[in-house]
């Protein structure tokens, strides 16, 4: 039975009994009968072969809803017994973004370390995309992330704080001279008072003929800078696609584009007068920090204490 499930969840992953069949060092027709001898057994099909890709039928959904609880079921096993095999074990392995990794965590891992000198944290860099797998695989054991992710029974997940997304715009610009009552100093960012009402909102739509600064795929920065693009209803001028967001803004100061930021990030960098920074009017542009860790049966310790700890000191905003 656990074969058949492991065959009916290949082919819902791939989305294709080829490239299932491949996975899984199986021959396609054989893999096809051990399907079909599934869906002989429950009565009815679990997918619809007339879609591309091949999709579930309601049915079928509720079979791998049903294969993913004996999954969760089996890996809280494994992480049962090696909780009670490993009861001193006293390393976390955490993974975050590289802004995080390199402003936010080490003053903060430094300090959580000093007041539980018996505990190690390690860290290991990351995009969005890659962060999850990370997690699912059990590479880490908690991960930073920004990106909306929405309810997982795997995953638990909580606040840890909460920022806004800025658009950065090279001060040489001609566009800002129309943008005079919207125009937010570096100082200004960092002090906080951009949250006054004062300073008028952005519509994106302003910025149409410049050219920007992107963050690649996989990164939460640009599936949100794509949605804002999007409700925009432009297209962007592109001139480069970047790994991270503090180079984005580094080049953004040579006024080689105009890029996105977090307001945050202006607590951890020398200020700047070579930017403008402006609110932008999108819901987009508002941005939950979360914690995300894996549901377990017997959550170790460390792990406990780690995240009591964060949620205890949130990373600097503004």
């Amino acid at each position: 039975m656990l074969k058949s499930m492991d065959y009916v969840y290949a082919v819902y992953v791939n989305k294709s009994f080829s490239k299932a069949a491949e996975a899984l060092y199986i021959s396609q027709p054989a893999l096809s009968a051990a399907i079909k001898k599934v869906e002989i057994e429950v009565g009815t099909p679990l997918f619809d072969r007339r879609t591309n890709p091949i999709s579930l039928t309601e049915a079928g959904k509720y079979y791998i809803e049903s294969v993913e609880r004996v999954m969760q079921i089996e890996e809280d096993m494994k992480l049962k017994f090696k909780a009670l095999s490993e009861l001193n074990k006293s390393t976390i392995n955490v993974g975050a973004a590289s802004f995080f990794c390199t402003y936010v965590l080490p003053d903060l891992i430094k300090d959580f370390q000093d007041k539980h000198p018996q505990y190690t944290v390690n860290v290991l860099e990351a995009n969005a995309d890659d962060l999850m797998k990370y997690l699912k695989s059990g590479v880490v054991d908690l991960i930073i992330d920004v990106e909306t992710r929405g309810e997982h029974y795997h995953y638990e997940s909580v606040i840890w704080a909460e920022d806004d997304i800025l658009l950065v715009v090279p001060k040489a610009y001609k566009v800002n001279a129309t943008l005079i009552d919207s125009q937010l100093t570096y100082d200004t960012v960092r002090s906080g008072d951009y949250h006054n009402d004062d300073y008028l909102k952005v519509d994106l739509y302003t910025f149409k003929d410049e050219r920007f600064l992107l963050l690649k795929e996989g990164n939460d920065m640009y599936n949100r800078s794509m949605r804002m693009f999007k409700n925009a209803e432009y297209t962007p001028k592109v001139s480069m696609y970047l790994d991270q967001m503090l180079t984005s803004f580094r080049i953004a100061c040579k006024g080689i584009g105009a890029t996105f930021v977090r307001a945050g990030l202006t607590n951890y960098l020398e200020p700047t007068d070579d930017v403008y920074f402006y609110k932008l009017n999108d819901d987009n542009s508002k941005q939950n920090i979360k914690l995300y860790y894996k549901k377990e049966v017997s959550p170790s310790e460390i792990r406990q204490d780690f995240i009591d700890y964060l949620l205890q000191h949130t990373p600097k905003t503004v």
